[in-house]
């Protein structure tokens, strides 16, 4: 996990396990645009005439990708150079300058789509969870698996850019037991179809039997099955599609009950936006997670415009 200041989120982008991901991402981007083949490039002559490269954004919003912005640039001619860039998580308005680059006109041209694709994706992913978190009273808002093929380490990174906290990466970092999951350990258990309780025991036993050191996630979706897995201990307890004044009754009726809420992460989740994160916040959980801030969010509207390179008198 990243933490949200400004020098974690930029070592991110400095990181081995970042840097093969990025330049495979950057080099099919560019492959599937042509960039090395725009046909408006015999327009310019000499090909080596220099620009410099300017992205602004034209709303609010919270900057996120700035590096991978400029590293389409570098891929396309190794002699750009960065004058400035924003690092991620840092905060923009209409007009405010975001990344800087020089070098080749014609390279400039042919990256230009490509960057701003990217810039304009991760920045939206940020700046939608920034709304979420700036509601959510200090809950953690946390990002899911519902990201695009092939990007999602970086889709989590816009997400720690706008404050909130990554989940699990990948199906090995920890067990997660959905709604799936249960629907058919109860088929192939039918004793389990009434009896969340022992449905809960057995998937406690069995997993930590597997693995002891990892942490167990359950989901579930009412009353029983969620005191079942805080009878268990369940470190993360997945509460989904429920309304935060019933869940409220659920944590109310368990403390009464002398069950104990500070072993397990209470988690709500399913169809939580910014007009109800602020009641799912207050109904007692400590973690909301939220897959519309990679699958849904709107991309930060950016632009960029070429300016001439003042030329050396020395």
């Amino acid at each position: 996990m990243v933490s949200h200041d400004s020098t974690d989120l930029e070592r991110f982008w400095t990181l081995k396990e970042t840097l093969l991901p990025l330049e495979q991402w950057i080099c099919a981007a560019l492959e599937e645009d042509r960039a090395r083949d725009d046909g408006t490039m015999v327009l310019f002559d000499p090909p080596v005439v220099r620009g410099r490269a300017v992205v602004t954004s034209r709303q609010q919003g919270v900057v996120c990708g700035t590096a991978a912005m400029a590293a389409v640039f570098e891929q396309l001619a190794a002699d750009c150079q960065v004058i400035d860039r924003l690092s991620d998580g840092q905060p923009v308005v209409e007009g405010s300058v975001l990344l800087v680059v020089d070098g080749p006109l014609v390279s400039l041209l042919a990256g230009e789509r490509t960057a701003l694709n990217i810039g304009s994706h991760l920045s939206g992913i940020a700046t939608r969870t920034e709304a979420l978190v700036s509601r959510s009273h200090g809950v953690q808002i946390l990002d899911t698996r519902k990201t695009l093929p092939g990007i999602r380490i970086f889709q989590k990174q816009a997400v720690r850019s706008g404050g909130g906290v990554s989940h699990r990466g990948d199906l090995a970092q920890f067990p997660m037991v959905k709604e799936n999951h249960r629907e058919w350990l109860q088929r192939l258990n039918p004793q389990f179809a009434d009896d969340p309780a022992a449905e809960v025991a057995f998937i406690v036993t069995r997993l930590r039997q597997a693995e002891e050191s990892r942490p167990i996630a359950i989901e579930v979706e009412d009353e029983i099955s969620f005191r079942a897995c805080l009878e268990q201990r369940v470190d993360i307890i997945l509460v989904d599609n429920t309304s935060p004044e019933l869940l409220s009754r659920w944590i109310e009726a368990a403390t009464e009950a002398g069950l104990s809420l500070e072993t397990s992460a209470i988690e709500a989740s399913g169809g939580i936006d910014e007009a109800t994160v602020s009641g799912h916040a207050a109904a007692g959980v400590s973690r909301i997670s939220c897959g519309a801030i990679t699958h849904s969010a709107a991309a930060l509207d950016l632009t960029l415009r070429i300016d001439p390179v003042a030329r050396s008198t020395g």
